[in-house]
């Protein structure tokens, strides 16, 4: 389905002896690798005990029931050339992304680019930007940037020990030189200014994120007597309090805070601590090698995955229906070239294919929830399909409870159409958000119905963590405004701003190409 959001990360990995693809399922992750087994297996593993520390160190437990829907999938194949090429951009230099969205995704290359020296460990960039998916999941709010970034580096170089013990605190290598003051950019760079800026970031700011965010979320974590002024400062600001403000109310005379992390930073001898996890247990893998069917419609799945606009939407569509001309009774490619061709808005040509995906697995809540997806598009010239796309999608949630597109796409069958909205949909919505929070569309609609209820408060929660930094875009700032005119108690206004809000990002979508 079509994306809106990427976090961006270099990535890389050794080339497998050999290449086929391989499906690795976890506890938390759906890892599909062209790879060798054992090279998948190695890789799955390696994730699934990240996950688990996590866990032990944020005294998160265990899922009772994660389904498929929720799992991040993670496509592994080609070189860095390819995964810029699915970015959008084949001179980016883009060579892996995550998409944090309603079904999360990960895109990295499979083989090492041989021509290309890259310092950042393949693994512990991909540890990065789980954390951002593990925060934004279990600690949702408001998180300025510096820190986003600066908490989940420190996180990226967890070390692993025998029997589930782990090291919290390296030092992460690559950011070295930066630190180090080796470039004159960032030799003499303001943290006082990281915290108190309202000016546009510059591309130096958003590197120094990395950099300065990784020192200063380090500092503030292990620091004695600076415990508990971290803790208080994110509360602060996930309250609307500004920046500056916060930062002052934390950490005091916020000059004697840059010198003391400078001072750290030049010691370069930095804390951490060691963590045992009790009642660890290895992490299970189930390996199995994809079907003929699966290996060839993986490459249309790949790019359906990571974003069609409506004009790269028709060739993905024509390649998917040219593998189901091959495999006509395959589940997974006419699962496939539902999704593509609803992409594309071939309404009829999707139905087609969820009707045949659902006779060869009438059980598939991904292919129940496509054929409601599909009723949705249809009603916009008729409307009478609204009705029926809320049964599929009771369907798909009596297969799935855990899936929250079904909850999502019953909402939509009343919103869009105009009339008045059951209590159950608006629950269901709330329902959805807090099994996928880490949904940028998704939080934008409950805090459109928010505004709507005038729950205000709720709306703001909602919000603030995209319109922390008015500054850094034009989204950000319409955000803002909507903020501005909850704290005023406007609901009306509030709700008039978010309605161009959204006009706007569909207008977006529609000028993509």
């Amino acid at each position: 389905m079509r994306a809106l959001i990427l976090f961006v990360a270099i990535l890389f990995f050794a080339a497998p002896a050999s290449a086929e693809w391989w499906e690795a399922r976890t506890d938390h992750f759906i890892i599909y690798s062209k790879s060798s087994a054992q090279d998948a297996k190695n890789f799955a593993e390696q994730l699934e005990r990240y996950d688990q520390s996590l866990r032990s160190l944020h005294l998160i437990k265990q899922d009772q029931r994660l389904s498929d829907a929720r799992r991040v999938k993670i496509y592994r194949s080609g070189r860095i050339v390819d995964i810029s090429v699915l970015a959008g951009d084949s001179e980016s230099g883009v060579a892996g992304f995550y998409i944090p969205r309603m079904e999360p995704v990960a895109f990295v290359p499979a083989r090492e680019d041989a021509a290309r020296h890259i310092e950042l460990d393949a693994l512990k960039i991909l540890f990065h930007e789980y954390y951002h998916h593990f925060m934004f999941r279990y600690f949702a709010g408001a998180y300025p940037g510096w820190y986003i970034e600066g908490i989940a580096e420190l996180h990226s170089t967890l070390r692993f020990m025998p029997n589930g013990a782990f090291h919290v605190g390296d030092a992460p290598q690559a950011r070295a030189e930066e630190l180090m003051g080796k470039y004159k950019s960032f030799a003499h760079y303001s943290i006082v200014e990281m915290l108190t800026s309202k000016s546009k970031p510059t591309g130096e700011d958003f590197y120094a994120r990395y950099t300065y965010g990784w020192l200063l979320t380090h500092y503030l974590s292990f620091e004695p007597t600076r415990k508990g002024q971290l803790l208080n400062y994110l509360r602060l600001v996930d309250k609307g309090v500004p920046l500056a403000d916060a930062a002052t109310q934390s950490f005091g005379d916020l000059r004697k805070l840059e010198a003391e992390v400078t001072a750290y930073k030049n010691r370069n001898r930095f804390y951490g601590k060691d963590v045992n996890p009790a009642n660890y247990r290895p992490p299970v893998i189930e390996m199995r090698k994809l079907a003929p069917d699966e290996e060839a419609i993986m490459p249309v799945v790949i790019r359906s995955k990571a974003g069609v606009t409506p004009r790269t939407a028709k060739g993905v569509a024509g390649d998917a229906r040219s593998v189901a001309a091959r495999y006509p009774t395959s589940f997974p490619v006419q699962l496939e070239l539902a999704e593509a061709e609803l992409d594309a808005e071939n309404y009829d040509a999707a139905e087609r294919a969820a009707d045949a995906a659902i006779a060869l697995k009438p059980d598939s809540a991904e292919a129940l929830y496509f054929k409601g997806m599909v009723l949705l598009g249809k009603a916009k010239s008729n409307p009478g399909q609204y009705a029926a796309a809320r049964s599929w999608f009771a369907r798909a949630r009596d297969a799935d409870p855990d899936h929250p597109g079904p909850l999502i796409g019953n909402y939509l069958s009343y919103s869009k159409a105009g009339g008045a909205i059951p209590e159950s949909a608006v629950i269901g919505l709330e329902e959805a958000y807090r099994l996928a929070p880490y949904d940028g569309d998704l939080r934008i609609t409950l805090a459109r119905q928010e505004i709507a209820e005038k729950r205000l408060d709720v709306a703001k929660m909602l919000l603030v963590p995209l319109a922390l930094e008015p500054n850094q875009s034009k989204q950000a700032r319409m955000l803002d405004e909507v903020v501005d005119q909850i704290d005023s108690n406007n609901a009306g206004q509030a709700l008039v701003k978010m309605d161009a809000f959204i006009k706007k990002q569909e207008d977006d979508k529609k000028k993509s190409d």
